[in-house]
């Protein structure tokens, strides 16, 4: 126990000693704390676009292989020890000769990007658009097929009671699998899709319906978005199987045969994407069609 505690005093002494080196440099080279400032907000940036480019890729478990032989090779400095020092100080230079050619890929992904002037595009935003636009594509091509359809979109309050119902997915909305997922012969199209942020958490999934909307024309799906929209602040993209229309549940009320344009406008208001619209481009399939 009492080496444990002499290696970690050590450990932490000798990282003081370099944080102390490094502002003794700074004190003699006299930086100007905007220049300070500056220089390590630049530095943040370049670390948080290389985790981004690098996020959910095979080299983000090489650099993290990396940063553990590094802190292995700091920790045998820091407790002396020598022969440990010797075989990751020759190590470590062998790898970062080979960087350019592990990181090969990251790297010409990364100065397209770079080329492309998309550096300080929130990455929020984008995966906004592209969700927008699986989902205003799905419902379009569902709608033109006459494929019934219950997505739920939530916001605050939780639908774990709902997702419950149904059977977890937990995969990325996109327009391939909504499409499989309420095709006809689809074990799991009687019901409905629950999406949180651009996660599609559950599908097959009972809604409550409503008792408060008197119109006997509304379907068993219209009435299960309309009751959901009234209970919780979730929004429901919802399609008719026998008109192939849109409808749109939310605050309590159903915005009945919108068109793709007006389906967009609710989901921007929804994401809240801070750039242009696309713009939907085609015929509109919906034109004097009722539910």
């Amino acid at each position: 126990m009492e080496y444990i505690n002499k290696a970690l005093a050590d450990f932490i002494l000798y990282i003081t000693r370099g944080a102390g080196a490094f502002w003794e440099n700074i004190v003699l080279l006299q930086f100007s704390w905007p220049q300070v400032i500056i220089d390590l907000l630049l530095v943040s940036i370049v670390f948080y676009y290389i985790f981004l480019l690098l996020k959910g890729s095979r080299a983000l478990h090489i650099l993290i292989g990396l940063s553990i032989l590094a802190f292995v090779f700091l920790l045998s400095k820091a407790l002396q020890l020598f022969a440990t020092g010797w075989l990751l100080d020759r190590f470590l230079t062998i790898i970062l000769v080979a960087i350019p050619v592990i990181f090969q890929q990251e790297l010409r992904r990364g100065l397209e990007k770079l080329g492309q002037a998309r550096l300080f595009t929130s990455h929020e935003i984008k995966q906004a658009d592209i969700l927008i636009g699986s989902l205003v594509e799905a419902s379009v091509t569902m709608a033109q097929r006459k494929t019934g359809a219950l997505m739920v979109l939530k916001r605050e309050v939780s639908l774990n009671e709902y997702a419950e119902t149904g059977v977890p997915i937990n995969g990325k909305a996109t327009k391939e699998l909504l499409l499989s997922i309420f095709f006809p012969k689809s074990p799991m199209h009687d019901g409905a899709v629950i999406i949180d942020g651009d996660r599609l958490v559950a599908a097959a999934c009972i809604l409550p319906h409503s008792y408060k909307q008197a119109d006997r024309t509304l379907g068993t799906r219209h009435k299960a978005a309309a009751g959901l929209a009234e209970n919780t602040d979730a929004h429901v993209i919802v399609l008719s199987e026998e008109h192939g229309t849109i409808s749109y549940a939310h605050n309590g009320k159903l915005e009945r045969n919108i068109t793709p344009e007006r389906l967009q406008q609710l989901l921007e208001g929804f994401y809240e994407p801070k750039k242009a619209p696309l713009k939907f481009k085609g015929k509109n399939p919906f034109v004097k069609r009722k539910i």
